[in-house]
């Protein structure tokens, strides 16, 4: 079954949305009081093309946020620091804004070793993180309070409903590489679980390093085992390797697949040629899909950041639009604290770029779709589509990710 992509339509699915477009004019009042979100991303490293995208999205938010004069009274401040995707940077870095009682909540990390890693200290200070991409399931399930939100689904639902994908298509062996973190790991296992339960099986799997080089052994021996698939668990730089040194040894015949991690410009970039024809899995749509996805894209085209908003910059925006709400509601009930910062999100429903958002307990986003990409022409382009639970259809017309037409 084919399906027509209709971003109208697509955005009509998510009412409600509340954009910030008066703007022009607005001019914070002399006795505005400042409240500080700290946003901390990799904006040094080998994710930092990925980071500093999602850091200007936030300074977009921000800024228009304070422009319309939506908050009253209130200023927002966000406070830029760096985890450079280390969870040693990333627990100072928290450590630091925590210590900051103007700090009142946070949209922190990309990776979910780093989130993992500062979680209980948000829970310590009693500080929410509402994370923009970090999709271990155990950072929310296994918080012991309630102060971590995330804007993305878990990757155990979105292996559950990402491993239909090349069954579907007929592959029904594979091979399983991971790079030897939490997060991937937790792909890999979650992909064997639920690729195995629809008839699929697994013909042998391998770890390899992050920062490693060379994975001609690891290719070699998949290769050997004549997988229908091979499934990465892990994220940008080694997936593009990985790729490239597929082709390299003849195995572009090998269905590659992989998830968020590697959705980005720069798995493009490294990859070269090589990314023609790789899949992933998402659990997000075109940007022309959301109902200010348009909006966004042209505001920060117009704002003139030096750097893309790569692929989760509107996820990242998004999560400081439902901060900023949850901080308004806390100061309009005349009880602004940390505290009431965390009840207010784990109760309210947001209104953002992307449509209203909530979060039910333990954390994770209620909205979810899952979409199917590749790389065509050198760009992520969607393909496939299925709603939470729902059957795979096929687009009519694959639609590029960055699109916002």
């Amino acid at each position: 079954m084919a399906i027509s992509f209709r971003p109208s339509s697509l955005r009509a699915a998510w009412p409600g949305v509340a954009l910030c477009l008066a703007l022009a004019g607005y001019v914070a009042s002399a006795d505005a009081r400042t409240v500080k979100i700290c946003a901390v991303l990799p904006t040094s490293g080998p994710n930092a093309a990925t980071g500093i995208g999602m850091m200007n999205s936030m300074d977009l938010a921000v800024n228009r946020i304070n422009e319309s004069g939506r908050m009253g009274d209130i200023e927002l401040e966000l406070v830029r620091l760096d985890d450079g995707s280390q969870p040693s940077v990333g627990i100072a870095a928290v450590l630091r804004a925590a210590a900051d009682p103007g700090v009142m909540a946070c949209a922190a990390h990309w990776n979910s070793p780093v989130a993992l890693a500062t979680r209980d200290i948000f829970h310590r200070n009693g500080l929410a993180n509402v994370t923009p991409a970090s999709i271990t399931w155990s950072l929310t399930a296994e918080q012991k309070g309630d102060e971590i939100f995330r804007m993305a689904p878990p990757d155990t639902w979105q292996v559950e409903q990402a491993a239909r994908f090349p069954v579907d298509r007929g592959h029904k062996t594979f091979f399983l590489i991971d790079d030897n973190t939490q997060y991937g790991k937790s792909l890999v296992t979650a992909m064997q679980k639920n690729a195995s339960e629809l008839g699929a099986e697994m013909v042998g799997s391998d770890s390899i390093a992050v920062g490693e080089k060379d994975f001609t052994a690891v290719l070699t021996r998949a290769r050997s085992l004549k997988p229908d698939f091979i499934f990465f668990g892990g994220v940008t730089t080694e997936s593009a390797l990985l790729r490239q040194q597929m082709v390299k040894l003849g195995m572009d015949d090998i269905f590659y697949y992989t998830g968020s991690g590697t959705m980005s410009p720069t798995f493009v970039n490294i990859a070269g040629p090589a990314a023609e024809g790789a899949y992933a899995y998402f659990y997000g749509l075109p940007y022309a899909a959301y109902p200010g996805g348009v909006d966004f894209v042209q505001a920060y085209a117009k704002r003139g950041y030096d750097k893309p908003y790569e692929t989760y910059g509107i996820w990242s925006y998004a999560a400081i639009e439902a901060l900023a709400q949850a901080i308004r509601q806390a100061a309009d009930a005349g009880e602004l604290s940390r505290r009431t910062v965390v009840e207010r999100l784990k109760d309210g429903t947001f209104d953002t770029v992307m449509g209203p958002v909530s979060f039910p307990r333990p954390g994770d986003i209620k909205e979810r779709v899952t979409g199917y990409y590749t790389v065509r022409d050198g760009r992520w382009v969607m393909t496939h589509i299925s709603e939470q639970g729902g059957t795979i259809t096929v687009l009519d017309q694959p639609q590029p990710l960055d699109s916002a037409e």
